[in-house]
């Protein structure tokens, strides 16, 4: 009968209801809170909010029938215990027969928590407007674009015509809510309602089209393409609909951090005796930063260290580096080169430093006049030259990919 609903039960085992949980972080310092990981609400499914496989949460218990819902949640703030954190969840319900007519919703669940046995009872009314008045769904979907520019975005607004009656006189805007994205152009095909295209041109902060002599039927969608230029950052557009004096939306969000790389050698020369036996140590820093008040990653790196004739590499150690690098990864391959997966979060407004120190056995004797000659100098377009090391940054969310070097000066000292 109208004013009943059921839960969402979508697997037939009953370990599932429809739905999501998202993990939440709130760093403060004037940042935005930031979601980190969402995933379904079946028994097992975790939060994973990085690519270590660190979790906030799970579920560790369901059992779902249309009459009933008992959901247990484990959450796990450990990894974040000095910042502001939440889960939220969203449970998914089917009204049996809606009606026509304007109605209210109610759920009472009850809540046990773990600590100190607490029990809440909270009361949450949802209003269904009357079928004939106006509604409509919006949403709004990433387009990827082949070769566009690094500060770009593109992304399709779609309006469903919730409403039994066809919806007509209105407007559709795309308008940025937070960061430096500015509107470039906003165009929907209105031509299969009875309408035309319409456009608007920017660059501005927010761009509006009219409907015009478009009608669209219940059940029926819009589709609009909204093209942004200056994404860096965190950025947020929101797409509407605004009909009479009802307003629907949906939010388009594009984090694009745009970090910096800069490679430095930590000594601009060594000294090296022309006879003997002995060590030679050679360091460089590999330095990512964040401008931007989005998160993103630094790099995994692949070092190229040099290994001229009389030289033997013994091995290569690094500083600030991720915690589960270990000596073991600094292994040479067959093609001269030492990936390590250097990858990991940097924050918004940041920077981090790795240093790494190549340590040589040198025999002298084998040494030749022309490679005393090549170590003595350096210079940015012969890797040939001094002791070079080639660092390729594979790339990352927001770290374009490239190759770096770093030259230190090898003099042979006098005997």
């Amino acid at each position: 009968m109208p004013g009943q609903w059921t839960w969402t039960c979508p697997s037939p085992d009953g370990d599932r209801v429809a739905g999501t949980s998202a993990f939440y972080i709130d760093r403060g310092k004037d940042e935005p809170v930031s979601k980190l990981a969402d995933s379904g609400l079946g028994f097992f499914d975790h939060l994973y909010y990085n690519h270590h496989g660190d979790s906030a949460g799970s579920v560790t218990a369901a059992s779902c029938t249309p009459e009933h819902l008992s959901l247990t949640y484990e959450v796990n703030f450990d990894a974040a215990w000095d910042q502001s954190s939440y889960v939220d969840l969203d449970l998914g319900a089917t009204v049996v027969a809606p009606g026509a007519d304007a109605r209210n919703y109610t759920f009472s669940p009850k809540i046990t928590t773990s600590t100190g046995s607490l029990v809440l009872t909270p009361t949450a009314t949802a209003k269904k407007p009357a079928a004939s008045e106006a509604h409509a769904t919006v949403s709004t979907q990433e387009v990827a674009v082949d070769g566009a520019a690094r500060d770009t975005s593109r992304f399709t607004m779609t309006a469903r015509n919730d409403s039994t009656t066809p919806l007509s006189n209105f407007t559709i805007s795309a308008g940025r809510t937070r960061g430096q994205a500015q509107v470039g152009t906003l165009t929907c095909d209105l031509t299969a309602f009875g309408g035309k295209v319409v456009s608007a041109t920017g660059p501005a902060e927010n761009l509006t089209v009219s409907s015009g002599t478009a009608k669209v039927p219940q059940g029926k969608e819009i589709t609009c393409q909204v093209d942004l230029t200056g994404v860096t950052g965190r950025n947020t557009v929101k797409a509407s609909l605004t009909t009479g004096k009802q307003t629907f939306s949906s939010d388009f969000t594009n984090d694009r951090p745009i970090s910096e790389v800069k490679v430095e050698p930590t000594d601009r020369g060594v000294e090296a005796a022309p006879t003997g036996t002995y060590e030679v140590k050679v360091g460089y820093s590999v330095t990512f930063t964040n401008n931007t008040d989005a998160v993103g990653q630094t790099s995994n790196v692949v070092l190229h260290p040099p290994v001229p004739a009389g030289f033997a590499l013994k091995y290569v150690w690094g500083s600030g580096t991720p915690w589960w690098i270990s000596i073991d990864d600094y292994a040479l391959q067959d093609d001269g080169s030492m990936p390590l997966s250097t990858s990991d979060t940097l924050y918004a407004h940041s920077s981090t430093m790795m240093t790494f120190t190549a340590f040589y056995e040198v025999n002298a004797a084998a040494v030749t006049e022309d490679t005393w000659k090549s170590l003595g100098t350096c210079d940015p377009k012969d890797p040939s030259k001094g002791l070079t090391t080639q660092i390729d940054v594979v790339g990352s969310d927001g770290v374009e990919p490239g190759t770096y070097s770093a030259c230190t000066v090898v003099t042979r000292t006098k005997n």
